[in-house]
């Protein structure tokens, strides 16, 4: 277990929450469980429907990983947040988020990052964790 330490667990599991609620709202938002939309990928586009699902099941995973106090579920938090930022940055008309989503995104890729650099440092042997 990458996080075993008393606060290595708490800060992984508060990510793991995080992970979980957002995963879940963007995955009954976009299925059509908060408005009128028919058909949600009429609405978005295929492109932003896929990245969008993916990365909402790569954060629902990544919550299992991270409440397990595993070292994969914060690779794939990662994963899942820079995934969104390129796709928002590449192309904006395709994903289009706001200001506050961005800053989201990006203060949980920098939670996690910390968590993991922190985590690291914190063992005396590299090989242990990687």
């Amino acid at each position: 277990m990458a996080f075993s330490e008393k606060p290595h667990s708490f800060a992984a599991r508060v990510l793991a929450i995080v992970a979980l609620a957002h995963g879940l709202f963007a995955i009954f938002y976009h299925f059509g469980a908060t408005r009128d939309v028919n058909v949600p990928v009429d609405a978005l586009g295929n492109i932003a429907f896929a990245i969008i699902i993916l990365c909402a099941l790569l954060r629902l995973l990544a919550a299992v990983g991270l409440w397990s106090l595993t070292a994969w579920g914060g690779v794939l938090l990662i994963v899942a947040n820079v995934t969104e930022l390129g796709a928002a940055f590449w192309s904006p008309k395709i994903l289009d988020f706001s200001l506050l989503e961005i800053a989201l995104r990006v203060l949980v890729l920098l939670a996690v990052a910390a968590l993991l650099i922190w985590s690291n440092w914190s063992h005396k042997k590299r090989s242990y964790y990687l």
